[in-house]
């Protein structure tokens, strides 16, 4: 069986499940399943491909409804298409969705350090446990990454660990967490 095919019977039989629930159950709830899928699916490859769209079919099936709370924005980051994690970002930003791109306009940046838009699927550890997230943005001394699955609030001071664009991984203190994502400090700076 293909991976969309796949993905799509299984936004079939999981709708009437979540269609009902508010964005923060729907959010258990999916996580649950991105839960039994990574261990039946064979390589982290195949998970990725179906989990992303597998969420890309249910909001869809939601009726894509804009961004407006913070579990619907970590659902809108998981999925496989642009215009779904495109809104995602404008939300956690603050900032309108353009509507003839999809994707979130230009932002005075007034950081010290300029961060650059990433929107990269990666790895992070928490405290040593490993987690999936999506890496928003990235500067010389800092990111910020939303995490795929529930997480609790991470308080300041909390170690993560995170896969960079390039490959490798850089180690980092939270310093703040909220609906809009987890916003890091690099131990130290990138060369």
């Amino acid at each position: 069986m293909s991976h969309e095919k796949l993905a799509l019977e299984l936004a079939d039989f999981w709708f009437p499940v979540i269609a009902d629930e508010n964005w923060d159950q729907r959010l258990r709830i999916l996580d649950e399943i991105h839960g039994q899928l990574y261990q039946d699916l064979e390589t982290t490859e195949e998970y990725e491909q179906v989990s992303a769209s597998f969420v890309a079919a249910l909001i869809d099936r939601l009726g894509a409804p804009p961004v407006t709370h913070p579990a619907q924005a970590r659902i809108y980051a998981g999925s496989a298409e642009e215009r779904h994690w495109g809104g995602a970002l404008a939300w956690q930003f603050g900032v309108e969705q353009d509507a003839d791109t999809d994707a979130p306009p230009a932002r005075m940046e007034r950081r010290r350090w300029p961060r650059e838009m990433v929107n990269l699927l990666t790895e992070m550890w928490i405290q040593g446990r490993p987690a999936r997230c999506r890496l928003v943005d990235i500067s010389r001394f800092g990111a910020r990454v939303m995490p795929l699955r529930y997480q609790p609030r991470l308080p300041p001071g909390t170690t993560i660990r995170v896969v960079v664009p390039d490959g490798r991984v850089r180690d980092g203190i939270v310093v703040f967490s909220g609906p809009r994502g987890v916003g890091l400090e690099f131990q130290e700076a990138a060369a």
